[in-house]
């Protein structure tokens, strides 16, 4: 899943949970497919963002799995206190658990 402001919503896209506007009101269900014209509609109701199935989109600061895990293991390669090894596992396990969360 992944919440989107409008201007990165694509035709073809599906909502993740209900699209609601300012008020509350729900303005389409989960599991709608965007199209253009619903999108610019979602604008013209003040709805600002989205969340979408899946992680369509890949912004430039954000780092893949591999070198998150990655930066854990150089940020923790000189501990030793058993207290530090397992925020460390803690923190391995939390990135693994949300990456599974975004591919579903």
């Amino acid at each position: 899943m992944q919440r989107l402001p409008l201007g990165y919503l694509k035709p073809g896209m599906v909502t993740a949970e209900e699209v609601k506007d300012e008020k509350g009101r729900v303005l389409c269900p989960q599991g709608t497919v965007l199209s253009s014209e619903l999108i610019e509609r979602f604008g013209k109701m003040g709805v600002r963002f989205v969340t979408v199935k899946g992680k369509p989109v890949v912004f430039p600061w954000e780092k893949s799995l591999e070198e998150e895990l990655r930066e854990l293991e150089e940020r923790f390669a000189r501990s030793r206190h058993p207290f530090l090894k397992e925020v460390k596992e803690t923190l391995r396990a939390f990135l693994q658990a949300q990456a599974t969360e975004v591919r579903e």
